[in-house]
């Protein structure tokens, strides 16, 4: 083979390895901004059945209920 064939495919080979390095991070990455995707998601879930526990209770309470100091 020619040294500049040689030259070429050497480069080829090259830049094919560092796009497979960086295709590798890329995953990485995505797979841990998926991980945390999920923990958000399943902690807004949460603090949504909170919310709609406590909003009916916070909407009662604050009509009728006296404020701590005028307690007997």
């Amino acid at each position: 083979m020619p040294p500049i064939e040689e030259n070429r495919l050497a480069r080829l080979e090259e830049q094919s390895y560092f796009q497979e390095q960086s295709l590798a991070e890329l995953n990485q990455a995505l797979t841990r901004q998926q991980f945390q995707l999920d923990e958000m998601e399943k902690r807004l879930a949460l603090a949504e059945e909170r919310i709609a526990v406590l909003l009916p209770l916070l909407e009662e309470g604050g009509q009728n209920a006296q404020p701590p100091h005028d307690g007997a």
